[in-house]
């Protein structure tokens, strides 16, 4: 596995999870920069035909260096599906659920596209239940749950309880045979590259947007506790990930 790869250890419990048969035709709905895409053919090589990553915009195509069986492709994944009936062995996901509006419709497109025997892996975060340790807890949970719920601009929906709700929109169907795990990143130093240090940062979007949920100086005194807490060896920061598995 690429050590540059943040979520290695995330997808190491999801590639032990996965199964793919020879020539398997593989998609990633909101695939970013594709690095799940790559993962899935380190983990498994020689298996994958054909790669597909589709997002809805091309900006982050360019980011990481691909070829085939990589495919990329601009597609509203709210809307349906560009692939054949049962054309696909795997689909993933990763945090892209919550901000479709028709959780229930795309989970229908998935079936639609999976062929029989298709598994689905979809992995979100909880934003609910991610947290930090340090000693001011009001200002803590204040900020980590207002970015939870605070929903961005680019965002069609918005559910900060989207890890847990996922095994429910499968399952509901009676379409997928489900499971769910849960794995946890757990972090004890506050340093750049780090989950916990770069969600810090994003939490800044919300005085810097003026969403009225936290102010400027709540959030300078919320990054004196992560870097206090790290000053004093009790440092710890916690993000956990559902992983739904879905076989057709």
């Amino acid at each position: 596995m690429n050590s540059n790869f943040k979520y290695s250890s995330l997808f190491k419990v999801i590639s032990e999870q996965t199964d793919l048969p020879d020539n398997a035709t593989v998609a990633d709905l909101g695939c970013k920069d594709a690095a799940f895409l790559l993962a899935f053919l380190e983990a498994f090589p020689g298996k994958i035909k054909s790669a597909t990553g589709v997002d809805i915009t091309d900006k982050r195509f360019n980011d990481i260096e691909y070829d085939k069986p990589i495919e990329l492709k601009v597609m509203d994944c709210s809307k349906k599906l560009g692939f054949a009936d049962c054309s696909l062995d795997l689909v993933f996901t990763k945090d892209m659920f919550e901000c479709v509006s028709d959780k229930d419709f795309l989970v229908s497109e998935i079936y639609r596209v999976l062929k029989p025997g298709g598994t689905v892996v979809s992995v979100n975060c909880d934003w609910d239940s991610v947290c930090y340790n340090g000693k001011n807890k009001e200002l803590i949970y204040k900020a980590v749950h207002a970015y939870a719920k605070t929903k961005q601009p680019w965002m069609d929906d918005l559910d900060s309880w989207i890890g847990r709700r996922m095994y429910g929109f499968f399952n509901k169907t009676g379409l997928f045979e489900s499971t769910v795990s849960v794995h946890s990143e757990v972090e004890t130093e506050y340093k750049e590259g780090t989950f916990g240090y770069d969600l810090s940062l994003d939490i800044a979007w919300l005085y810097e947007n003026n969403t009225g949920a936290l102010s400027k100086k709540e959030y300078a005194e919320f990054i004196e506790n992560l870097k206090t807490a790290q000053k004093q060896n009790q440092y710890v920061f916690s993000k956990p990930y559902y992983i739904y598995k879905g076989i057709k």
